[in-house]
């Protein structure tokens, strides 16, 4: 039980410094009085800067590695395409701005790319952390997930146009996007190929809601390893407490019955 609450302290008090630097990066990167989404321009402006590279980093210990690094981490150090979602999800939240990673499948349907999608001013706003992509509508306000999948010639588009004119908004070039496998039109908000278990629930929720599995919200805390790990200790602490309660309840029934049969 003391490993487990040393464990769960670190982790809070981790995760309380941790929202203290990402808030002083932010009002550092772009002023609160802007737009939701010149926010979020401002930060894609600032992630071009940060290295592309595998962040081995973890939480406290490597076993905790499988949560991938912390939006701190990737804020010190850069990362891949999911480490930059993390990251500008995490910091849009700290101005109350709404976001969520989705995954990119290819048309085999394998997953290949993270990206962002934004809740701004005008709507929906779908956003590349990697490539400094964003998608704005020639009538005003900005391109959605749901747009992109049902018009993949909005990407392409977005791309070509971009290209043309030298431009490079991301830490990726733009002339490596792969668009035959960083595509919109079989995005989830969740990967579920990360291993048997999340293949086979996907089957399973499928089956029973459809299409509708793609688009189930992702839980926010998900991007906060040290929450994970905060309410795994709790979760394990409260398991630790209660089998006991729960073997002695059950010797009791068994001894009772065995009492009763004997009779």
């Amino acid at each position: 039980m003391a490993l487990l609450a040393t464990f769960q302290i670190i982790a809070i008090l981790t995760y309380v410094d941790d929202q203290r630097y990402l808030a002083k990066v932010f009002d550092g990167t772009a002023s609160s009085k802007l737009p939701p989404s010149d926010q979020v321009k401002e930060v894609l402006s600032w992630l071009r800067m940060k290295p592309v590279i595998i962040n081995d980093s973890y939480l406290i210990l490597p076993i905790f590695g499988f949560l991938r690094p912390t939006a701190r981490q990737v804020a010190e150090w850069g990362g891949d395409c999911a480490d930059r979602s993390r990251l500008l999800i995490c910091l849009l939240h700290l101005r109350s701005i709404k976001a969520s990673k989705w995954s990119l499948y290819s048309p085999d349907l394998r997953p290949q790319h993270a990206v962002v999608e934004a809740e701004v001013e005008g709507g929906k706003m779908a956003v590349d952390p990697l490539f400094g992509l964003w998608f704005p509508r020639p009538e005003g306000g900005y391109y959605g997930i749901k747009d992109l999948k049902e018009h993949p010639r909005i990407l392409q588009q977005r791309i070509l146009s971009l290209c043309s004119r030298g431009e490079q908004p991301g830490a990726a070039s733009l002339k490596w996007y792969p668009l035959d496998r960083y595509v919109y039109e079989n995005a989830r908000t969740i990967n579920w190929d990360k291993d048997l278990i999340m293949r086979l629930i996907y089957k399973s929720l499928r089956w029973m809601i459809g299409n509708r599995v793609d688009e189930i919200p992702r839980p926010q805390f998900v991007e906060q390893p040290a929450l994970i790990v905060a309410y795994g200790m709790t979760i394990l602490e409260g398991a630790i407490l209660v089998l006991p309660a729960v073997k002695a309840r059950w010797s009791r029934k068994v001894s009772v019955s065995s009492v009763t049969n004997a009779k």
